[in-house]
């Protein structure tokens, strides 16, 4: 049947929409965004957390509730990706836990990052994946854009492929042919915008994995977010030169 090859030959390429295993727990896009946020201001509290993520605006473009993040740091802490990292009262404030990656989180963080820049077919889990690309290097990135290039034009050559046999069938109505074509030109799209991504990237734009930042947070930014919770520790706050302890 025309659906049954259709569906065989959009898995030929194995874009894949998360991993099997832990990820599907939490939910992919989620579990990456929250080790993402957590690695640049760690050790850092649910509430900062929360409060930067709402600014980012992830309820609208990432499908996370700002509700449901101080459930996924349980979550991933009960996994041992995140640890506890007690945090003594201060003034009037009363003693709170912050969260920290652990090795385990952070190996697993970037495995997830490469693996969603490369062949994520999950829309949202591949905007994530964008926004925290520049957590690694530059050369790598592009690699794995360029992966990606092949892997969506592949995908698009055999829908063509799948349309002209569908219409060639006499088993299904020819109008079916309509979704195929519909996923090739989401996918057509996509393929244009990591090319143009990509050479940006290789072109020298942005600041990845060890360069030299491309922005400077202000000394005011610095201590609004460390009285937020914040530790900032990690990322590009100490590459800064700023006295953030």
């Amino acid at each position: 049947m025309p659906w049954e090859r259709t569906a065989t030959a959009w898995e030929t390429h194995a874009m894949v929409s998360a991993p099997a295993d832990g990820p599907a727990r939490t939910g992919a896009a989620t579990r990456l965004l929250i080790l993402g946020c957590v690695r640049i201001f760690e050790p850092v509290h649910g509430y900062f957390l929360r409060r930067e993520l709402v600014e980012w605006a992830v309820d609208r473009w990432a499908n996370v509730h700002p509700g449901s993040i101080y459930n996924a740091l349980r979550s991933l802490a009960r996994a041992g990706l995140l640890e506890e990292v007690p945090v003594a009262a201060s003034g009037a404030r009363p003693k709170r836990t912050a969260f920290a990656l652990t090795d385990v989180g952070d190996r697993e963080y970037l495995e997830l990052l490469r693996s969603s820049l490369a062949t994520s077919i999950d829309p949202v889990l591949f905007a994530v994946a964008v926004n925290f690309a520049t957590d690694l290097p530059r050369a790598e990135v592009v690699a794995l854009l360029r992966e990606r290039v092949d892997r969506l034009g592949a995908m698009i050559a055999e829908s063509d492929e799948m349309v002209a046999a569908m219409l060639a069938s006499a088993t299904a109505p020819p109008a079916t042919t309509e979704v195929p074509r519909l996923l090739a030109a989401r996918l057509a799209g996509e393929l244009g915008w990591v090319e143009e991504y990509a050479e940006r990237v290789g072109a020298g734009a942005y600041s990845f994995a060890g360069e030299a930042p491309d922005w400077v947070p202000s000394p005011e930014q610095i201590t609004e977010a460390r009285e937020a919770g914040a530790g900032m520790t990690r990322r590009d706050l100490p590459r800064t030169g700023l006295d953030i302890e």
